[in-house]
């Protein structure tokens, strides 16, 4: 029976870095995002953790590769956890949209959780995938389970699962928050957990 679930964002990317919208479109991992990565699978060893369920995105499962490879654990893939679609706004660099039209910052900064780009998803429609994605790693045959994800993910789902603000909910690259089950459904005490010290990564 599943004990904790770990929730994580991928490592840092180039477009991460450069400021650019990234959603479905998809950069490389930098060195540091590579690093942050070990990390994160030194942490999930620590935390006990034998699976992880991770984005078919490549920035996350590079990530997740990589966790499990420091991590000693298995591996497999969901499509509900990529990351929410920005539309039209894929590509672009944030400061640019929010510039062109305040109306993208309301998307882009995870304001407004009824706001979507063109051809792109609210965060409500984020949550409605998410969270059937994590009942059903719920029901994976093991203990302690990490699910590899993205940022506007993460704030979507911990707004969904303990109210307050999307926004407030934002995760560093390769930040974590532990979900516990409490009388049947997922809660959690603190987000946004940073990995261990780098240095020796």
């Amino acid at each position: 029976m599943l004990e904790h679930l770990i929730l994580a964002r991928h490592g840092e990317t180039e477009w991460n870095v450069a400021g650019r919208a990234q959603g479905r479109a998809d950069s490389p991992l930098t060195d540091a995002g590579l690093a942050q990565a070990r990390s994160l699978g030194r942490t999930l060893a620590e935390l006990g953790v034998t699976h992880i369920v991770s984005s078919t995105l490549p920035r996350a499962l590079r990530t997740a590769q990589i966790a499990a490879e420091r991590a000693g654990c298995s591996i497999s893939t969901d499509e509900r956890l990529v990351e929410r679609s920005f539309g039209t706004l894929e590509g672009r660099f944030v400061a640019e949209a929010m510039a062109e039209d305040p109306r993208w910052m309301q998307v882009l900064r995870a304001v407004d959780p009824s706001a979507a780009a063109d051809g792109g998803e609210t965060l409500h429609e984020v949550a409605a995938r998410m969270l059937p994605a994590l009942d059903d790693a719920r029901a994976l045959p093991h203990r302690r389970i990490a699910v590899l994800t993205h940022g506007q993910c993460l704030s979507a789902t911990l707004s969904a699962l303990g109210g307050g603000n999307a926004v407030d909910y934002r995760h560093g690259n390769c930040g974590y928050t532990p979900l516990m089950l409490r009388d049947g459904r997922f809660t959690f005490d603190r987000w946004n957990l940073a990995v261990a010290d780098l240095a020796d990564a």
